[in-house]
């Protein structure tokens, strides 16, 4: 570009040479790059639109049309739960009105209670008692028993002997509530009675539910008559299946105790299932009937219940959901099938409209992008100090609409973007570079009255403002640079230091002013955050007089190092206070980095020397985070918390690191006992010591030598499997970490006093006795 950094002077011709040479690859390859951005943020912007759309409608679609589903389907089934609530009823209402006509019936009854009856009489009760049985399919069997007689006349398909007396009775619960007196309720109670044994199988039980009616007893005799009818549970189990239709749904009875007394499902009569999920929480829902949603033996499904009150029976149907929901998938499957054929042509679509959106708008933005771009690296070029030549000066400033007069003074604000480490972790490139325009666009909605300008993106953590200050003077400047931190921090919550120049003309711009600017912004190591540097006022630089203090940073380190930290932090405060009297970065960056790398340089000692004075702080960081750290006092907190880290509760710290090391030594030799080569120095090595200072330590705290104790679990070991196992002496040894047997057999004998043979044997005996 020559002597036009910034790519486009006035005339037509020049501009068509000077804005392509040497720019034209990479401000081409840029453009690709942004064009393809906005051009894929447009397609990305109508894909989404029409697969949001789609999902969202389809997600209405599919829970409408579940609970609409789930609603229908609990109607049905609540219907058929009716009807079946209503066969329970009709066959109680038939079997009450049963048991009151024989046990009304005369010619029953009379024959029965008279001890007089003949056998043919008696046969005769016997037989209209078997007539009432079979005329009602759902009746299993018929007792009646006689107190005048104490015998029980017996109509059933299992028991064979008619008649039996009670106390021989073969139904000896039936037998149980002949004689136990509860009035005239008539209420069903399920119960399992003695079945029909059939070849080669054990007899199983029959279900039934019992219906007893009889007299008030004699004080003396008990009851004179009763009546028992046995319904069987089977009917009422066909009934049940004869309704469902032969869906895949399984319906059963829960009494209010929480016994199941019918299933589909061939579970046993009585079965306690009030710890079942789905029996909770009808019974926490408290209504007479409803539906919900829970797992019932592991399969997900659909609970519809129905409670009829007079037996206090609660009818619960459940069906698998997936059988539910399969009707819904299908749909769920053919509406997708049609989204993504919709979703498919709106792609398609939304491609073409989006090529026809973006030429127009492509072009303008390449443009804008461009003249932005060249207005950019022209201004940086003013600002670094390579201006075009005068006559071509005018040119620039207009084909670029760059507001800056060649005529009158300006200022070069130079901004400093504060921690910027933690910027940088917190934002990517590209949000850093949007943040820093976010910030320029500040600085010039600020401008008003006399000043004017333009903004530069200097990349990294600096911003520059070429200001033209018409009248308002240096006042006038920090004004406005001390509204512009505060809208920054308020906005983009971006905290700047600021550097203000002395005036000076377009034509005079060199790279000293912006090279002094830079240079004078690092004393914000001592001012200080969100500081105005103002060069004109500018103290000046008193470090040709400054020697560093070698000596004084020796005391700093032996004080660390013997824990003194009082001591160590008064001699760091006077070294950092007379480097920052210099007002000179050099000087105070140069006492701050001796004193960072110093203690440092202590800290790793005390940590080898395994010193129990060392603070708790990560070795290799306390330089590192030294180094990210931008002003003196963040340096000053950041050596506090080390001082104060060394002043608490000393001794409390040097008894815990004791315990954990005494604890962690211990804990590798009973890990590591079988190995020949666990040393102290193996030891010593693990645990970041010298050998020296940790026998003498562990000897201090234990009152025993590593070697000592090493040994001491050795043949503690040795003694316990000598004691349990059968294993070869030999072998017992090479296990403990002995390498040589003979060694072993020494050291056993002089720690026991018998040999390893001899101590097997007397643990052996003692055993034995």
């Amino acid at each position: 570009m020559g002597n036009d950094p910034g790519g486009r002077p006035m005339d037509a011709k020049k501009a068509g040479k000077t804005g392509k040479a040497g720019k034209a690859g990479k401000a081409d390859h840029a453009m690709a790059a942004n064009a393809n951005r906005t051009y894929a943020k447009l397609l990305l912007s109508l894909v989404v639109s029409i697969v949001s759309t789609l999902f969202a409608v389809s997600i209405i679609l599919y829970v409408n049309f579940e609970r609409v589903a789930l609603s229908h389907i609990n109607d049905s089934e609540e219907t058929s739960l009716s009807q079946t609530s209503a066969s329970v009823k009709f066959m109680d209402d038939s079997v009450r009105t049963l048991a009151l006509q024989i046990y009304t019936d005369r010619s029953i009854s009379g024959p029965i209670e008279d001890t007089t009856s003949t056998p043919v009489e008696l046969s005769e009760a016997l037989e209209k008692l078997n007539t009432y049985r079979y005329i009602s399919p759902f009746i299993h069997s018929i007792y009646v028993y006689s107190g005048n007689t104490q015998s029980v006349y017996i109509s059933s398909p299992i028991i064979m002997d008619a008649m039996q007396r009670l106390s021989d009775f073969s139904d000896r619960e039936a037998a149980a509530l002949m004689q136990k007196y509860e009035g005239q309720s008539l209420r069903p109670i399920p119960r399992l009675i003695p079945g029909k044994a059939t070849a080669g199988s054990a007899m199983r039980p029959d279900s039934v539910f019992t219906y007893v009616i009889q007299d008030a007893p004699d004080a003396a005799a008990g009851p004179k008559r009763v009546v028992v009818v046995n319904i069987s549970e089977a009917f009422i189990r066909e009934t049940i299946k004869s309704l469902e239709g032969g869906s895949p749904s399984d319906t059963s009875i829960v009494d209010a105790a929480g016994r199941l007394i019918v299933s589909n499902n061939n579970e046993p009569m009585l079965t306690d299932v009030a710890d079942r999920s789905y029996v909770e929480q009808i019974r926490a829902i408290g209504r007479d009937a409803g539906y919900f949603v829970d797992r019932v033996n592991g399969v997900k499904s659909l609970v519809i219940y129905a409670t009829y009150k007079p037996l206090d029976w609660t009818f619960v149907r459940t069906i698998p959901y997936a059988h539910i929901t399969s009707r819904i998938d299908r749909m769920k499957e053919a509406t997708l099938g049609v989204g993504l054929a919709i979703l498919a042509v709106g792609v398609a679509a939304s491609y073409v409209l989006s090529r026809r959106l973006y030429k127009p708008i492509g072009r303008a933005f390449r443009s804008l992008e461009t003249l932005e771009a060249e207005k950019q690296d022209a201004l940086r070029g003013i600002v670094r100090g390579a201006p075009p030549k005068p006559a071509e000066l005018s040119a620039m400033l207009a084909a670029y609409r760059i507001d800056l007069d060649p005529a009158k003074p300006l200022r070069l604000v130079l901004l400093r973007i504060d921690h910027y480490a933690a910027f940088c972790s917190a934002c990517n490139a590209a949000d850093r570079t949007l943040l820093r325009y976010a910030a320029m666009n500040i600085a010039r909605e600020l401008f008003a009255g006399s000043l004017r300008g333009e903004t530069v993106d200097m990349d990294g953590d600096r911003i520059a403002v070429l200001l033209h200050d018409e009248g308002g003077g240096s006042e006038a400047v920090r004004e406005w640079v001390e509204r512009l931190q505060e809208a920054a921090e308020a906005y983009v919550q971006m905290s700047l230091s600021a550097v203000v120049s002395a005036p000076f003309r377009l034509e005079e711009a060199g790279p000293d002013i912006y090279g002094e600017a830079e240079q004078a912004s690092l004393l914000r190591l001592i001012r200080g955050h969100r500081c105005i540097i103002e060069m004109e006022t500018m103290d000046d630089d008193a470090s040709e007089h400054y020697v560093y203090p070698f000596h004084r940073e020796q005391a700093f380190a032996e004080a660390l190092l013997a824990g003194r930290s009082e001591d160590a932090r008064l001699r760091y405060e006077e070294m950092a206070a007379r480097a920052a009297e210099t007002n000179s970065y050099t000087a105070v960056q140069l006492t701050l980095t001796h004193l960072a790398f110093a203690a440092g340089r202590c800290l790793e000692l005390m940590r080898k020397n395994g010193s129990f004075l060392l603070p708790d702080i990560p070795y290799g960081t306390f330089v590192t985070e030294f180094q990210q750290m931008e002003t003196l006092a963040e340096i000053n907190a950041h050596f506090a918390r080390l001082f104060e880290r060394m002043a608490v509760k000393p001794e409390e710290k040097t008894k815990s690191r004791y315990d954990e090391l005494t604890a962690s030594v211990i804990a590798l030799i009973r890990a590591n006992y079988g190995e020949p080569n666990l040393s102290l120095d193996s030891i010593a090595d693990s645990v970041g010591m010298s050998p020296a200072y940790l026998g003498r330590l562990f000897k201090k705290l234990t009152a025993k030598s590593i070697p000592d104790y090493i040994l001491e679990v050795r043949i503690e070991q040795a003694k316990s499997m000598l004691a349990h196992t059968d294993a070869a002496i030999g072998d017992i040894a090479e296990s403990v970490g002995f390498a040589n047997g003979t060694y072993f057999f020494k050291v056993f004998k002089k720690t026991n006093g018998v040999t390893p043979n001899e101590y097997r044997q007397s643990v052996a005996s003692s055993a034995g006795a």
